[in-house]
């Protein structure tokens, strides 16, 4: 698994099921598994979601299910002057 925090400046929907999200700090948790019987380590994408947890107490406050091409659409539209 691999982590990363991202950052949004502004409020941003991921797609019409998420619903608007408030900007803030937000991790990216990516869960790969290696193919098995090639001669050469290769990785497989089995998950991948993105969570905001609260800034006092630290707690999950929502945690969602994404695909690469949201996140970077929603990451280059947050990076797009308003």
């Amino acid at each position: 698994m691999t982590t990363e925090v991202v950052e949004f400046h502004r409020p941003f929907q991921l797609s019409p099921r998420s619903g608007p999200l408030p900007a803030g700090h937000y991790r990216v948790d990516t869960e790969e598994e290696m193919l098995a019987g090639l001669s050469f380590p290769a990785w497989r994408r089995t998950s991948m979601t993105i969570a905001r947890h609260g800034l006092a107490s630290g707690r999950l406050v929502q945690a969602l299910a994404i695909t690469p091409r949201e996140l970077a659409t929603a990451l280059a539209s947050d990076r797009m002057p308003s």
